[in-house]
């Protein structure tokens, strides 16, 4: 029953409706969040992976309830077993931040193994251009998954 209901759900009026009532101007990790989002709606987008010390991040692109699994990917263990309580959010524990691109092939190939997306489609990345504060998210990439 709630996998029928979930197919019925029209994601980009609930999304037209939430940024609507969002406040402007915003902060970035809102606009990020925001643009995930959209993008996710757009495109043929299997997973979002979002790298996240506090889970604060995770849980903005929560808000505007995409389709998509969020995978919240962070070392603190209690962040990861907050983020199982978000909305289309699934904690993901990594040992740590270093290496960011690296980091992300070992998500996507573990996301894979649990059968949250498929080589040949699209997953969006969200992290920060430093590595010791994944937080200070400011960058959003959309990944060919391999």
């Amino acid at each position: 029953i709630a996998c029928e209901a979930e197919q019925m759900f029209d994601y980009e009026r609930m999304y037209n409706e939430i940024r609507a009532y969002s406040p402007v101007p915003t902060l970035t990790a809102e606009s990020i969040a925001a643009a995930c989002a959209s993008a996710a709606l757009s495109l043929n987008i299997d997973i979002i992976i979002v790298l996240t010390d506090t889970g604060r991040i995770a849980r903005l692109v929560a808000k505007y309830r995409p389709k998509q699994v969020i995978l919240a990917c962070s070392v603190s263990a209690h962040v990861v077993r907050q983020m199982n309580l978000s909305r289309g959010a699934k904690g993901f524990k990594v040992p740590s931040f270093q290496g960011t691109d690296s980091l992300l092939q070992v998500v996507i190939k573990a996301a894979k193994d649990m059968g949250l997306c498929e080589s040949g489609h699209k997953a969006i990345t969200i992290h920060g251009t430093q590595e010791e504060s994944p937080d200070e998210s400011n960058i959003m990439e959309i990944l060919d998954i391999q």
